[in-house]
C-alpha cells in the first residue's frame, strides 16, 4: 500500500500559526520541525495548490514593490479539520533508510579504514547536530524572549514550547544513540583489525 504524502500536515500545521507565503514555510520548517521533517520548495509548492483545489488552504496575493506578488496561505476551516483528524491517527511506522549502514553491512568488501573513516565522520556530524539541538533547547529554555513576542502570540509560544522541547529531546536522544553506536562500532573495527 503506496504511503501518504505527510506533507500536507506538516504545511496545514504551520498555518496553524498565522498566514505564510511558501517561502515563508520552507522558513519555517528550516527552523523547526528541519531537524526531523525535511520540506523543500519542490514538495511545498505542488501540495499547497492541490489542498487550495481540495478548500484546505486559501490564497491571496501581495502586491510587493519592485519583487513578485506574493502569494500567501491561509488555512480553512476544512484545512483544521482535516489537521485535527491527522494529529487523531497513529504514525504510520518509520521506514529506516540509512546509506551508511548499507555500505557498513557490505563493509567486509571494501578497505575497514574506509568504513571507519564513515563512521568517524557520521560521529562528528551527529555531533554537529547535537550541539545545534542544544543551542535550541537552551532557547526554548530561556523566558527572556517571551517578552518580544507580541502580546497575542504568547499563548501559543507558552503552549508549544513544552510539545517543541519534547521534539528536541527526541532528537539528543537519537544522535546521541547514534554517536554510541560510531563509538562502539569503530572499537570493534580496531580490534578485529589488531
Amino acid at each position: 500500500m503506496p504511503r501518504e504524502n505527510k506533507t500536507r500536515y506538516a504545511l496545514l500545521g504551520m498555518l496553524t500559526y498565522k498566514p505564510m507565503s511558501g517561502y515563508d514555510m520552507k522558513k519555517m520548517s528550516d527552523h523547526s520541525i528541519g531537524h526531523f521533517w525535511n520540506e523543500n520548495y519542490g514538495n511545498i509548492y505542488p501540495v499547497l495548490k492541490k489542498m487550495e483545489a481540495e478548500s484546505l488552504v486559501t490564497m491571496t496575493r501581495e502586491e510587493q514593490d519592485g519583487t513578485p506578488t506574493r502569494k500567501v496561505y491561509t488555512i480553512t476551516e476544512e484545512g483544521r479539520s482535516a489537521f485535527s483528524r491527522w494529529l487523531t491517527r497513529p504514525p504510520e511506522p518509520a521506514i529506516l533508510r540509512e546509506e551508511l549502514l548499507l555500505q557498513v553491512f557490505f563493509g567486509q568488501w571494501a578497505n575497514p579504514e574506509l568504513i571507519s573513516a564513515k563512521i568517524r565522520a557520521e560521529d562528528e556530524r551527529c555531533r554537529t547536530i547535537i550541539d545545534e539541538l542544544e543551542g535550541i533547547r537552551d532557547h526554548l529554555d530561556s523566558c527572556d524572549e517571551i517578552n518580544e513576542v507580541p502580546e497575542e502570540a504568547r499563548p501559543v509560544l507558552e503552549e508549544g514550547t513544552p510539545y517543541w522541547r519534547h521534539t528536541v529531546d527526541f532528537g539528543l536522544h537519537h544522535y546521541s544513540g547514534i554517536r554510541d553506536w560510531c563509538a562502539e562500532t569503530i572499537k570493534a573495527l580496531e580490534e578485529k583489525e589488531r
